[in-house]
């Protein structure tokens, strides 16, 4: 790792990855029809994974904001990588708190009869909506962690995977 971006600690990592597998357990799994929820077992695990996630990542935002920090960003890294992890990073905390809130939202209103229409049907439409941009925001996310591997070579992308088996070569 270049000595630009110092490494993010064991519990970083930890909650980072944790939260990808999570996520992405999120998607492979999602239900096919809110009619899914009419057994009461789905609609509680799904309500207990969405309330654990969303532990998990007001655990990640509090740890990243008041204790590990949350950019390796190099200060001497051009303005516009600041800004666009910063819009990156607000960005998907912004859709896995919406997915989480439309998603129990989506529950509250399966459940109670007279939040069955309108509102319904609107949580749906947002939840889709947020479902559909998150991945847009992770490519992102992944294409700024390969741009600093490959082209900034500045140990960003290290500090959170730790040293990888990929060489680069130099020119």
């Amino acid at each position: 790792m270049n000595a630009d971006a110092h490494s993010h600690g064991f519990v970083t990592k930890g909650i980072h990855w944790l939260s990808a597998v999570l996520i992405g357990y999120g998607y492979l799994k999602g239900l096919d029809s809110v009619s899914q929820l009419a057994d009461p077992a789905v609609l509680q695990f799904e309500v207990t994974y969405a309330l654990a996630l969303g532990a998990l990542f007001l655990v990640r935002l509090f740890w990243t904001k008041r204790i590990a920090g949350a950019t390796r960003l190099p200060e001497s890294a051009p303005r516009w990588e600041h800004t666009a992890s910063r819009v990156v990073h607000i960005g998907l905390y912004a859709s896995v708190f919406g997915i989480l809130a439309t998603g129990l939202l989506i529950a509250l209103g399966f459940t109670t009869p007279v939040l069955s229409g309108l509102f319904l049907t609107t949580m749906l439409s947002a939840h889709e909506a947020v479902l559909t941009f998150m991945p847009i925001l992770l490519l992102t996310h992944i294409a700024g962690a390969l741009w600093h591997k490959l082209v900034r070579r500045d140990g960003v992308l290290e500090s959170m995977t730790g040293r990888l088996p990929v060489q680069v070569w130099r020119t």
